[in-house]
């Protein structure tokens, strides 16, 4: 796979001078960009953003992986969609002219596209260095006046929920799912068509769109529905005994392997022997850690409160309470609690060299030793305390207290 690098152009056009002169009085990044470009995405900064490429000798080859971060950029600074910086790359002169596709009439790339190349962009932690390298450039040659932070923040940290992206589904269209997955890629593997893998493994339920019609059960039964599990587990062990013996080497590798995985370990959290029958019934309980999506391995089941129930992550985000600059955000499973967040946030924080004076967080945050060492930093903290039980004492609220009736007492 030759992926180029992105050269666009340096000389800078009448068309583009009109355009950057009204960048100058709003929006000033986009005229920024413009004329810095080429410091930013340097040949060795875009070998190191070609490295998070895989180079497998076949595929499409992707969009300049430089020409992609740059849209990037405008995306953050602007808050769009990724739908909307499509039609940006179309509809708006200020894209065009840092892209260098002035007077294109065609989108720069996909919706898709852009959301692999950010996902890419994340794993390998360039999302960080892109913003870093852009934020030095700009201090270095003085194309933003310097507002920094004081190095003392009051600090608050809330979480919130974070929907993910992957289709969320019960025991049996998980399974369904997964196995699916699996049955295409070893189709392709083999030449052949996904029907005719699936009649020649055993595992014919998969040529329905819907597993559940396949099945045909009636499932406010409890018994039906056993049955049914019972059938769809000993179809897929008929598709996995099939791949060995049609597949032995390609079962190792990637991509077979990779799917594979992701079959059994739903199969695993959510199947067990059924000690009465014989076969294979829906797990007892809830597995610790139990992936609820295919797409998306890391999405879990979790609770903001009572009554909400979360199916994805959380978002913490830390804020300075003064400016209202976000300063450090982090995406959990929606399962982990509240206080796994702070020692990301901390060391965020501390990469930017600022010192925490006050934070305030909830109760549900404290438990973590990033806050007791914040503490130890001589950093104020500021939580909702727990309510006490009195037993038989009373409390405040049993009395009526009126200061204003005796002026001279002092009330402690």
């Amino acid at each position: 796979m030759c992926i180029k690098h992105w050269n666009p152009r340096q000389e800078i056009s009448r068309r583009e001078e009109n355009i950057l002169k009204r960048c100058r009085k709003k929006r000033k990044l986009f005229s920024f960009l413009r004329e810095h470009r080429l410091e930013i995405f340097t040949d060795e900064f875009q070998e190191e953003l070609k490295a998070m490429y895989r180079d497998t000798g076949a595929g499409k080859t992707p969009v300049c992986p430089g020409f992609f971060a740059m849209a990037s950029i405008f995306q953050g600074y602007l808050g769009l969609s990724d739908a909307d910086a499509v039609e940006a790359t179309v509809i708006d002169l200020r894209w065009q002219m840092v892209l260098d596709c002035i007077g294109s009439e065609d989108p720069a790339f996909s919706q898709g596209a852009l959301f692999s190349f950010r996902e890419r962009l994340i794993a390998n932690d360039m999302d960080r260095k892109l913003l870093e390298r852009t934020a030095e450039l700009a201090r270095l040659s003085h194309g933003f006046d310097a507002k920094k932070l004081p190095k003392t923040l009051r600090v608050a940290i809330d979480s919130s929920p974070l929907e993910g992206a992957g289709r969320v589904e019960d025991t049996i269209n998980l399974i369904a799912h997964a196995a699916r997955n699996v049955a295409k890629c070893a189709a392709q593997l083999l030449e052949i068509k996904y029907e005719e893998l699936c009649e020649k493994s055993g595992i014919p339920l998969l040529l329905d769109t819907s597993i559940k019609r396949a099945l045909d059960r009636d499932w406010s039964d409890t018994r039906q529905k056993a049955e049914a599990v019972d059938v769809l587990a000993r179809q897929v062990l008929s598709l996995e005994q099939w791949l060995e013996s049609n597949l032995q080497e390609q079962i190792k590798q990637p991509p077979l392997c990779d799917v594979l995985d992701v079959l059994h370990q739903i199969m695993d959290q959510d199947l067990e022997p059924d000690p009465e029958g014989g076969g294979t019934r829906i797990k007892q309980g809830v597995a610790n850690e139990r992936r609820i999506s295919v797409e998306d391995g890391e999405m879990r089941h979790g609770r903001k409160s009572k009554s909400k129930r979360i199916d994805g992550y959380k978002r913490h985000v830390a804020k300075d309470m003064d400016s209202h600059a976000v300063i450090a955000c982090v995406a959990t499973p929606a399962n982990r609690p509240e206080c796994k967040a702070v020692p990301v946030l901390k060391s965020d924080i501390e990469r930017q060299g600022i010192r925490v004076g006050e934070i305030h967080i909830d109760r549900g945050y404290i438990a973590s030793t990033a806050i007791s060492e914040l503490e130890t930093e001589g950093s104020l903290i500021l939580c909702k305390p727990w309510k006490k039980s009195n037993g038989e004492l009373y409390s405040k609220e049993d009395f009526n207290i009126n200061i204003k009736n005796h002026p001279q007492r002092r009330w402690f």
